[in-house]
């Protein structure tokens, strides 16, 4: 079984963790920095490049890509794609959750709850988002983000024209949503592989701090998600088609409203508040599905084959109607052919010349 990591950094916590329990699986395992990678498409000789060598054969691929190479990144992650390398996660799934309007978007038409949100260019759009996010405050995000960075808290229509108009002179486009005050400062983040949710921790912010992330200083305990939280955290990365996620869930009045699902998320946080080893739940997940996904690609190529062949000759077409139970039960009724008797053969006498 070989894996390759997309990632730059090889020293991040989960990078090593996933490399430690590789070693431990005994799971050949290689980190690739995107960035060294390039992309050649020119029809049969379209390959990928690390460096100057040909990128070599994986079992699977997991991407682990940050914000600031999100373009890139997917690039490389879609070439394996096209050269028929198995991916967790999808290129398409990055870029959806990656968008956090997009994904809003999906999550909602899906029936999924999650905070009233706005998204403008306009001045006269801002004021109408008041009667939309219920008054102030409001939280303002920016669309592509992770682990709290480019969140704010602005509390009067004044500050947020001024916050607005700067973010717009950036280039930068902002969501706006409401703001949850019976779960400020707390939310619980739920860890998905596959169809489970091997982890869950509440995260608590600090004082007089409105972001719970870890990386923001938010502290993380070790929780049992309520069964309706684990329902709605699977149902999330499904409809996103994350095989792993992390989605944060905040409480409401109305019931879980889920903020954002991260397609790259860190878990050196949860993995001390919880003890558990996510690193070794991603690899294992990963080997099962690789296994898989060839058994299934080697399925398809055998039908292939058979029709293939049957549209070619008709001869396997004719074998297989003989082994249907119509023509078995014709066949067993039948009687037995009886035995021929040897018939002596007659002696011929020399004529004498």
């Amino acid at each position: 079984m070989r894996i390759a990591i997309l990632s730059r950094n090889k020293n991040l916590h989960s990078i090593r963790r996933l490399l430690k329990e590789a070693r431990e699986l005994k799971v050949h395992c290689d980190v690739i920095d995107p960035l060294d990678c390039q992309l050649i498409v020119d029809g049969a000789q379209t390959r990928l490049l690390n460096g100057a060598k040909v990128v070599p054969d994986y079992d699977v691929v997991l991407p682990r890509i940050g914000a600031s190479i999100t373009d890139y990144g997917l690039a490389v992650v879609r070439q394996f794609e096209v050269q028929g390398t198995f991916v967790i996660n999808s290129s398409r799934a990055i870029a959806e959750s990656r968008d956090k309007m997009r994904s809003l978007q999906i999550l909602a038409s899906s029936g999924i709850r999650v905070p009233a949100s706005v998204l403008t260019r306009h001045m006269a759009g801002l004021k109408k988002a008041f009667v939309h996010l219920k008054g102030m405050p409001v939280v303002m995000k920016v669309i592509q983000g992770t682990q709290g960075v480019g969140v704010m808290l602005v509390n009067t229509p004044i500050s947020l024209a001024s916050v607005w108009e700067s973010m717009q002179g950036l280039g930068q486009d902002v969501i706006l949503q409401q703001f949850i005050s019976e779960g400020a400062g707390r939310d619980f983040r739920a860890f998905v592989v596959g169809n489970r949710v091997v982890a869950a921790m509440m995260r608590t912010a600090t004082a007089g701090e409105f972001r719970s992330n870890i990386h923001q200083g938010g502290e993380g305990t070790l929780i049992t998600l309520p069964r309706i939280y684990q329902q709605v955290a699977l149902k999330a990365a499904r409809v996103l088609g994350l095989e792993i996620a992390g989605v944060d869930i905040m409480q409401s009045h109305d019931g879980p409203l889920v903020l954002e699902v991260n397609s790259s998320p860190g878990f050196e946080g949860i993995e001390k508040a919880t003890g558990l080893n996510i690193a070794k739940a991603i690899l294992k997940h990963m080997i099962a599905k690789s296994r898989e996904n060839r058994r299934s690609r080697r399925g398809q190529y055998a039908s292939s084959l058979w029709d293939g062949l049957e549209k070619g000759t008709g001869q396997l077409k004719v074998e297989r109607k003989k082994t249907t139970k119509k023509a078995a039960k014709k066949i067993s009724k039948k009687k037995p052919l009886k035995a021929r008797k040897s018939v002596p053969s007659k002696k011929v006498s020399k004529k004498k010349v």
